[in-house]
């Protein structure tokens, strides 16, 4: 199996481990890394938040990505429908007194005890494991499967899922244990566990505040035009107005000829007047909206990152096999949590959101669809991100990275 890069193969693959059962999983040991910190900059839009498509059977490993129908690829890896994994379901029926009066307060059914994920789920987790020699979970995230993303009547912006507001809580938990691994997990964990209705509710909010923002930017976009529209009718009227001044230097012309000139040319000079006039306040007034807006879209970004300032290191660019694990490597390289955004083609395009975090030890990558992952370095964190991307998101075409 091709590693993304020359002189960085992967480790030879582990015998096959049985499937685990639960969502508890040993916690590995972590040795504290150092952190970079990231200056904030004015973000640009970002995608919203939806569910991924159905998984194939080709695994990306860097520069190259194995042809499909490999000898090497997983021909046991279940077939999961893209709504199988995230998305409301009904609830069951038999839901407890105590998993209702959970769920009420926001916590995860079992008095905050981890939820199992789908069968499927961790079917998907062992070929990946075994694929990505090293790679160890941290927790099943298993969105899709959650109890609390069963229910009907889901607010708005939720009902595809969590993963955004679960990857800025993962980046505001790392973020706030100092960049240890360690306890960065654990404190994703007990939020997971214990207050995953906060996610829900983050979710919704995320969703409102993307919805008003796009509004008002199509309103700012539209002021824009107007005023484009409006110096186009300026240059149209000088132009006629120099026109005039051409037509007013022949000296066969009328008196009424000249009488009449000489009228358009001073209600053209008026119009002109008038105009410039309102073109400066119509200027300013934009700029002014211009700037409220970036501060808007930089307020979300840093709420996105967990109330915690990004650095944009790469704006959306297409995900293309012989390309997409070298990007991320060289746009992941400092220290510090990054939020992956993946978009598909079109307007109003779904999207998906990875975290990584990166560090001179252990590494970790999270994806509400499956789990929280530890690598033993930079490398193999790219080729399992590559590995998701291939296997559960073929059908997003483009990618950004922002630091936090």
């Amino acid at each position: 199996m091709k590693s993304f890069k020359a002189g960085f193969p992967k480790t030879p693959k582990a015998p096959p481990a049985p499937p685990k059962t639960t969502n508890t999983v040993a916690q590995p040991t972590f040795s504290k890394p150092g952190t970079t910190a990231a200056k904030p900059t004015t973000p640009t839009g970002s995608p919203s938040v939806s569910r991924p498509t159905t998984p194939t059977g080709t695994t990306p490993q860097g520069d190259a990505f194995k042809p499909s129908g490999s000898p090497q690829a997983s021909s046991s890896r279940p077939n999961i429908d893209a709504s199988s994994l995230q998305g409301p379901q009904l609830p069951s029926p038999n839901r407890s007194e105590s998993d209702i009066a959970d769920m009420a307060l926001g916590r995860t059914p079992g008095k905050g005890k981890a939820a199992a994920p789908r069968p499927e789920i961790q079917k998907l987790v062992e070929d990946m494991k075994l694929e990505n020699p090293g790679a160890e979970v941290l927790r099943y995230t298993d969105q899709g499967g959650h109890p609390m993303l069963k229910q009907p009547g889901l607010p708005a912006g939720t009902d595809a899922g969590v993963c955004s507001a679960m990857t800025s809580e993962w980046i505001r938990t790392g973020k706030e244990a100092g960049g240890d691994p360690m306890k960065g997990s654990q404190a994703f964990g007990k939020l997971t566990d214990n207050h995953f209705g906060k996610l829900i509710d983050k979710q919704h909010a995320e969703h409102l505040q993307s919805d008003a923002l796009t509004k008002l930017n199509g309103a700012h976009l539209a002021d824009i035009e107007k005023l484009q529209d409006g110096v186009e009718q300026l240059k149209g009227k000088s132009a006629q107005r120099k026109q005039i001044n051409e037509l007013l230097t022949n000296p066969g012309l009328s008196l009424e000829q000249r009488q009449g000139l000489e009228a358009q040319r001073g209600q053209l000079t008026l119009e002109l007047k008038e105009g410039m006039a309102q073109l400066g306040p119509q200027k300013d007034a934009i700029a002014r909206k211009q700037e409220a807006i970036s501060d808007l879209v930089g307020d979300f970004r840093t709420g996105r990152g967990g109330g915690h300032p990004g650095v944009k290191v790469q704006d959306f660019e297409p995900i293309t096999p012989d390309t997409f694990a070298q990007k991320l490597y060289d746009g992941t390289k400092e220290n510090g949590h990054y939020r992956i955004g993946l978009r598909k083609s079109g307007e109003a395009a779904e999207g998906h959101v990875l975290g990584l975090h990166k560090t001179d030890g252990p590494n970790r990558l999270l994806d509400a669809n499956t789990a929280e992952w530890k690598t033993n370095n930079h490398k193999d964190a790219i080729n399992l991100t590559a590995d998701h991307i291939d296997q559960l998101y073929k059908n997003y075409s483009t990618f950004d990275i922002t630091r936090y």
